[in-house]
């Protein structure tokens, strides 16, 4: 089975375009893909992001809107990657379009992916939601993420390999998400230098805060 690992920026456009892209290669494989999208944020893509936008005076704003936001896909992922993935694109799409990121938005688009808006203000402001935050936020550091989107490719099928790439083109996904990807994939070693990953303790919890 291949365990992908797609980083994004929560409010880039670019991460948006390779959820879409890689969404249809997930479907149409015939590998097993277990996919987990992980918005982080960093002080790094906060300021680019305000830069990108044309508004580097607002800086501070929209760090709070990211961690917000990313605080509601992870309360909403606890519901299932599938619909927390629903969330985070609906939610892109409308923020791309001009729609404020308000609490009013997002109840409205929570009660739209059909996820039970009880557990989500349960879980939206939870210690929980908060460690499964930091939890992705390490495992990005643990994988060496430093840009956005980012892919972290690791097969679990016998040997152990994995791979981490920002090329998001046809070639390079045909050649990581196939029956034949571990060909394609640094063998594991525990660490991070020359693409490879490790899977560390941060990482488990991670993984025990998303199943929950």
């Amino acid at each position: 089975m291949l365990e992908v690992y797609h980083f994004v920026n929560p409010l880039s456009g670019d991460s948006l375009e390779t959820e879409k892209k890689l969404a249809s290669y997930v479907t149409t494989a015939t590998e097993k893909i277990a996919l987990q999208v992980v918005p982080v944020m960093t002080m790094q893509s906060v300021h680019e992001t305000a830069v990108a936008l044309g508004h580097p005076e607002q800086e501070q704003v929209l760090s709070q809107t990211m961690y917000r936001f990313i605080l509601d896909v992870k309360a909403v992922q606890f519901q299932g990657k599938k619909v927390a993935r629903r969330f985070l694109e609906a939610a892109q799409t409308a923020i791309f379009s001009g729609q404020p990121y308000t609490d009013e938005f997002v109840m409205g688009l929570v009660t739209d992916i059909a996820a039970d808006q009880t557990l989500f203000l349960e879980d939206r402001n939870s210690d929980l939601t908060i460690q499964a935050y930091r939890a992705d936020h390490n495992m990005a550091a643990e994988m060496g993420v430093t840009q956005f989107p980012t892919l972290v490719v690791y097969n679990t099928n016998g040997a152990n390999h994995a791979s981490r790439t920002t090329d998001f083109s046809d070639e390079s996904l045909r050649s990581l998400i196939t029956p034949s990807a571990s060909h394609q994939l640094n063998t594991y070693d525990g660490y991070l230098h020359n693409g490879h990953v490790t899977r560390s303790e941060e990482r488990r919890v991670g993984k025990e805060c998303r199943s929950r």
